[in-house]
C-alpha cells in the first residue's frame, strides 16, 4: 500500500472522528437532527468529503479525488430526494467527471515528477494563480453560470412556486452562487490552480447559506467544516507554491 493511500485512509479516520464529534455536539446542544435516509447520505458525504479535502491539501496526493467522487455521489442522491434537481445534476454530471479528470491529471503529473520530467504548460503541476486576463475570463464564466442557473430555477423548478418573493430571490441566488462557484473550483483544481480554493471558499459560504435556508442543521455544520478545511488547505498550498 502506497504512502499516499495510507495518508488518505488516516484522513478518512480523522474525518469519521470529527463527524462523530459533530453528532455528539449537536446532541448536547439539543440541535434537532432528523433521522432519515437524507441523514445517511449526509453522514457518508461528510466523512468522505472532509477526508478528500484533507488529502488534497497535499498537492501530490491524488487519492483525495477518489473520496471526492464518493462524496459527490451521495450528495447527488441527497439532493435528488430533496427535489433539488439542479444540484443533483451538478454533483452527478459535473463534479464526478471533473474529479475523475483531476485524478488522471494529478497522477500523470506525479509520474512525470518521479521520472524527473519538467513541463512548462498549464498542466505542469506547479502551484500558481491564473494570469490576470484568465482570472477575468473565469469570473465572467462564473457570472454566466450564475445567470443560467438562476433562470433555470425560475422557470423549470416547481419547488419555488409557493415561496414568498423575497425568500424566493434569496434562495435562488444562494444556490446559483453555490453551483457556479463549485463548477469553477472543480475545473481549476484539475490543473492545480490556486484560484480553485478561492471559488471553494465562495462555494462553502454559499452552501452554509443554502443550508440555513432549507433548515438542514447537519448540512449547515458539514459546510462549516468544509469552509474551515478549505481555508486551511488554501493556506497550505500558498506556503508550498
Amino acid at each position: 500500500m502506497s504512502k499516499l493511500t495510507i495518508q488518505a485512509i488516516k484522513n478518512l479516520g480523522i474525518a469519521a472522528f470529527m463527524t462523530l464529534g459533530l453528532a455528539v455536539a449537536m446532541y448536547l446542544l439539543k440541535i434537532e437532527i432528523v433521522f432519515d435516509k437524507l441523514l445517511i447520505f449526509s453522514v457518508i458525504s461528510t466523512v468522505s468529503g472532509v477526508a478528500g479535502i484533507m488529502t488534497i491539501r497535499n498537492p501530490q496526493n491524488y487519492t483525495g479525488f477518489y473520496l471526492g467522487m464518493i462524496s459527490s455521489a451521495f450528495l447527488a442522491a441527497q439532493f435528488f430526494f430533496m427535489e433539488k434537481f439542479d444540484l443533483t445534476f451538478l454533483y452527478l454530471i459535473v463534479f464526478i467527471p471533473f474529479q475523475f479528470s483531476g485524478l488522471v491529471n494529478w497522477k500523470r503529473i506525479s509520474k512525470s515528477e518521479i521520472a524527473g520530467e519538467t513541463r512548462n504548460d498549464n498542466n505542469s503541476g506547479k502551484l500558481r494563480f491564473l494570469p490576470s486576463k484568465r482570472q477575468i475570463f473565469y469570473f465572467s464564466i462564473f457570472i454566466l453560470l450564475f445567470i443560467i442557473d438562476y433562470v433555470f430555477a425560475s422557470f423549470c423548478l416547481k419547488n419555488y412556486e409557493n415561496v414568498p418573493i423575497f425568500s424566493k430571490i434569496f434562495e435562488k441566488t444562494a444556490f446559483a452562487v453555490m453551483i457556479s462557484s463549485s463548477i469553477l473550483s472543480n475545473w481549476l483544481m484539475i490543473g492545480k490552480w490556486l484560484d480553485a480554493w478561492v471559488y471553494w471558499l465562495i462555494y462553502s459560504v454559499s452552501a452554509i447559506v443554502s443550508a440555513l435556508i432549507i433548515h438542514n442543521n447537519f448540512n449547515l455544520l458539514l459546510f462549516a467544516f468544509f469552509l474551515i478545511i478549505n481555508a486551511i488547505s488554501f493556506v497550505s498550498w500558498l506556503k508550498q507554491r
